[in-house]
């Protein structure tokens, strides 16, 4: 497993990363492993998704359906537990063999555990990486070796989906390395069209390697576009009067429930939104129920805003400021990251470590307790809490609330806009 030991920096390349916790990133193969066993330990947050980005099946407990998470906003509430994750069609051997488990069933081979650790001092982050390296990964049946946690903040790494030919050739790796998927049989027709079979050769001709080729430049250029359009789509924006937008369409006048559940299909209609996964997955990666939380205490909630006040598009030469009122509505933390606009990882400027301030940063605020924050290429001479952008560079940004409170889902609480102030 890979510990980002000292918060995830502008070296890794990876589509926006929160740079206020402790990451633990690792795959697993079923088909290699058998069922697997994931003793988490108490106080982390993490989750599970197969291949495609769907978060994996988990129990049913009053009422409530467990999608992905383990930890807090997952069946063990952050207390600890036991997890057995297993292929989506397999049973135990015995009746109630698995029963001191919760079961978590993958419609892929392949899957990828994403797990946060809190730390609630920016100055001392070994909570946070003691609780990612307390996690267990063993088979159910089997040898084990013992767990390896690999630290990786100072590795630069590409972590980037390719946007070129080299796509379909991935894409391509995947479909013959794990098992035929059955959900989704149209796309998966769409693959065997371009030649995309499983247990057979991908070898397009030259004239078809240069469309597809241009296929995939052109679709990443239309996800963007997409993206810094998305609050034009209906159900996208926050609040009708700013420019924050929500990943999981959400009604205005409610906030507890999404529009779209955990594989961005509406919920009335149980269709895919292909803007809105176009949105999520060429900016952002993985999902759970706990990503959409509407649980209070538990989960995340975010906001990502691509324009200043005026509608514009955010750039990097400009300067803004940003009002958000007092008590943010998050029990765990809350933080507010820029990400450059092409690669979607933190915005990378000279001489600046994280492209973040959060509620453990050393802050001014105002008698009220309200907090005003400067993003530019310079500080302003009155700018204590500022973040620094990259002229020539567009960029966006996140509001995450982790653990939000009663005043997010009440809508009392209302960050403002990117207001520009010069340039």
């Amino acid at each position: 497993m890979s510990v980002f030991e000292k918060r995830l920096g502008p070296r890794t390349l990876i589509t926006t990363p929160n740079c206020d916790v402790i990451y633990g990133m690792c795959f697993a193969n079923l088909a290699e492993t058998g069922p697997l066993v994931v003793e988490a330990p108490p106080g982390i947050q993490g989750l599970v998704d197969d291949f495609w980005h769907r978060p994996l099946t988990g129990p049913r407990i009053d009422d409530r359906q467990f999608l992905g998470d383990i930890g807090l906003p997952g069946p063990d509430r952050g207390k600890g537990g036991r997890y057995l994750i297993v292929p989506e069609d397999l049973e135990p051997e015995e009746p109630g063999a698995w029963d001191d488990f919760f079961v978590y069933r993958s419609r892929t081979d392949n899957i990828y555990f994403l797990l946060r650790g809190f730390f609630t001092s920016v100055d001392d982050l070994s909570p946070g990486v003691e609780s990612i390296e307390g996690i267990r990964l063993h088979p159910l049946r089997g040898d084990a070796t013992p767990m390896r946690f690999t630290h990786a903040s100072d590795t630069p790494a590409d972590a980037l989906y390719p946007r070129d030919f080299a796509f379909f050739e991935t894409l391509n790796a995947f479909v013959q390395a794990d098992r035929t998927d059955r959900v989704d049989p149209y796309m998966h027709g769409v693959l065997a069209a371009l030649g995309i079979r499983k247990g057979e050769t991908f070898d397009p001709a030259p004239r078809q390697r240069d469309l597809l080729d241009l296929a995939a430049r052109t679709a990443w250029k239309t996800a963007k576009t997409i993206a810094t359009g998305f609050d034009r789509e209906d159900g996208a924006l926050w609040w009708e009067d700013r420019q924050w937008v929500a990943h999981a369409k959400t009604a205005q006048d409610d906030f507890w429930h999404t529009l779209l559940d955990e594989e961005f299909r509406t919920r009335a209609t149980g269709h895919t939104d292909v803007n809105a996964k176009a949105h999520m997955f060429v900016n952002h990666y993985s999902i759970s129920t706990g990503m959409m939380s509407s649980v209070v205490g538990f989960g995340a909630k975010y906001a990502a805003s691509y324009r200043d006040h005026t509608g514009q598009l955010l750039a990097g030469e400009r300067t803004y400021r940003i009002d958000l009122p007092a008590d943010p509505p998050a029990r765990l933390f809350w933080s507010l990251t820029l990400y450059d606009a092409e690669t979607a990882a933190e915005v990378d400027a000279e001489g600046q470590t994280f492209s973040s301030l959060n509620g453990m940063n050393d802050l001014g605020f105002k008698e009220d307790g309200s907090l005003t924050l400067h993003i530019g290429p310079d500080r302003p001479e009155e700018a204590r809490n500022w973040i620094r952008t990259v002229p020539g560079r567009g960029w966006f940004s996140l509001i995450r609330w982790y653990g939000p409170e009663q005043a997010f889902f009440d809508r009392r609480y209302k960050p403002g806009d990117f207001v520009g102030t010069k340039g």
